[in-house]
């Protein structure tokens, strides 16, 4: 599969996930080699009680930025997150938010990838890094592939 094909089709698999098209739509995700960029505007949806962004959407938004990330680098199989651990920097109330995932050590099977989350105002919001390993689903598996 041509890298470009690889990435609409990982582009594909995001937008067709649930939690893309119900709690997270109009989210965007651009891919290129061991990197990625999800832009995500904020809604109060994603509020907690203190009225500001919830840790669970900072996760998410990392997680998948370096998630994807690191998938841009595999083209047999799914990987999936073994681990992720985020550093909140300053909370969200509002605007447009973009998470930037870079693979920063790649092995057989297994990939490290940090990313950070950044307002429109070019602060960082919040900021990770994770390990992703191989699944055993191939891609050719997946429904629709």
């Amino acid at each position: 599969m041509s890298n470009n094909r690889h990435y609409t089709f990982l582009a594909e698999v995001f937008q067709a996930a649930p939690i893309n098209q119900r709690i997270f739509s109009g989210s965007e995700l651009r891919l290129s080699e061991g990197s990625a960029e999800y832009r995500l505007a904020v809604k109060e949806d994603f509020f907690h009680a203190a009225m500001a962004m919830h840790g669970a959407v900072y996760f998410k938004m990392l997680d998948d930025a370096a998630y994807f990330a690191a998938a841009t680098l595999e083209q047999e199989y799914f990987i999936v997150t073994k681990s992720y651990e985020i550093h909140f920097v300053r909370p969200v109330t509002e605007g447009q938010l973009t998470a930037r995932g870079t693979v920063i050590e790649a092995r057989e099977g297994e990939w490290l990838a940090q990313s950070e989350i950044i307002n429109e105002h070019g602060k960082v919001v919040g900021k990770g890094q994770g390990l992703f390993v191989r699944s055993r689903q191939r891609f050719s598996d997946i429904q629709g592939s």
